[in-house]
């Protein structure tokens, strides 16, 4: 093959070999030469990069003084012998913050503290090394008491426009009776306009403190209490639409405690931890919605038995499903449950400890530049 093989191929030929790539490689391909940087920043190759991307791990580490942020790969199977080529870092980064990764939507990562008004709200790209400090969104009365804040982020289907959602519920003296009022708001910002703008919240449902929007068919989904009927819900946002609507959770939810709404693969997903009323055992039971839209489709996908409570007890957050039915999962730190033993344990991840895990979110890379965003200031790391 001559050095001139890739000069006397059609661009599209070119980028759709280049796009196989895995995202770190294609970084260095900038370098061969001024044309393959060009190609390399063209939304043609931005699209079919995105494509074929295998997701990875995106990872914060709350203890770590120095690059905290990791970007990990992983094999389909886990091997319980060896932890050497089970991950693989592939990317340590730092931003001038220090906030926890709250969720992702095509290659793009939000940072922000959950459930917390006085942290930084960040856009981030760790492949084009670029961030973008959104503006945070304005209070609704002059001394609010917060009582929840939630957030989330996704695209839109049609239009591909990038929203941050935010999901707020505060109590307020009213002026001057002295009366305490309470009010339920959404507040929308489209990445690129500058602006928070407020949206109808419909129904009067009171959202779980620091709920992460959880991303799947173009839809914002949350766990909330409809305060007319005192059910738990599950209140979905079209990001497209901008309206809302609501659909139930599996049967016998509305008693659990421990309760997290994700995303697992590409089904939303309901995961319980705690004590089955009904049979006084200790669980992890996952539940998936087979088929977007209809809530019969609900499924129990998983129950995973602990022998005792102080195994661990909180939200726990399913990441992955291996081929093998081995999970991933995070709970301060991440956890692996094998299928064929059925105990689970915690696991290192080539260079990350235990127990300093503060977040993991499920990462696809994605050459996408920030700068493609009118009105937001653009900075690089």
């Amino acid at each position: 093959m001559g050095q001139d093989f890739f000069t006397h191929l059609p661009s599209e030929m070119t980028i759709n070999i280049l796009s196989r790539l895995p995202a770190r490689t294609a970084v260095h391909c900038k370098c061969v030469c001024k044309p393959w940087l060009d190609m390399l920043e063209s939304p043609e190759f931005v699209k079919s990069h995105k494509s074929k991307a295998v997701p990875g791990l995106a990872v914060f580490e709350w203890e770590t003084q120095s690059k905290p942020y990791k970007i990990v790969e992983f094999v389909e199977k886990l091997d319980l012998n060896s932890d050497e080529h089970r991950w693989k870092v592939v990317l340590n980064f730092d931003i001038p913050f220090n906030e926890p990764v709250h969720s992702s939507a095509n290659g793009l990562l939000f940072l922000c503290k959950r459930g917390s008004r006085t942290g930084a709200l960040i856009l981030c790209n760790p492949i084009t090394r670029e961030y973008i400090k959104l503006p945070c969104p304005r209070e609704t009365s002059s001394k609010p008491r917060l009582l929840l804040d939630s957030y989330g982020f996704g695209v839109s289907r049609m239009s591909g426009q990038y929203k941050l959602v935010r999901m707020f519920f505060e109590s307020y003296q009213a002026r001057p009776q002295g009366v305490t009022l309470d009010k339920f708001e959404c507040q929308v910002y489209s990445v690129g306009t500058g602006l928070w703008r407020r949206i109808d919240s419909g129904s009067r449902l009171k959202y779980e403190e620091g709920s992460v929007g959880a991303f799947v068919n173009g839809n914002l989904h949350w766990l909330a209490v409809d305060l007319k009927c005192r059910k738990l819900r599950i209140s979905c946002f079209d990001l497209e639409t901008e309206l809302f609507s609501t659909f139930s959770p599996p049967p016998r939810f509305d008693s659990f405690k421990c309760r997290k709404l994700s995303v697992l693969g590409d089904c939303l997903c309901l995961c319980f931890n705690g004590v089955d009323e009904y049979t006084g055992g200790y669980e992890i039971v996952i539940w998936l919605l087979k088929e977007y839209g209809d809530e019969r489709s609900w499924t129990k996908e998983f129950v995973i038995c602990k022998m005792h409570s102080i195994d661990f007890l909180g939200h726990v957050y399913p990441i992955k499903v291996f081929e093998d039915g081995d999970i991933l999962m995070e709970w301060e730190s991440l956890l692996h449950y094998s299928n064929k033993t059925k105990t689970i344990r915690e696991v290192n991840v080539s260079g990350l400890g235990c127990r300093v895990i503060s977040s993991a979110v499920i990462y696809a890379p994605s050459f996408l530049p920030l700068n493609t965003f009118a009105m937001e200031n653009v900075s690089s790391f």
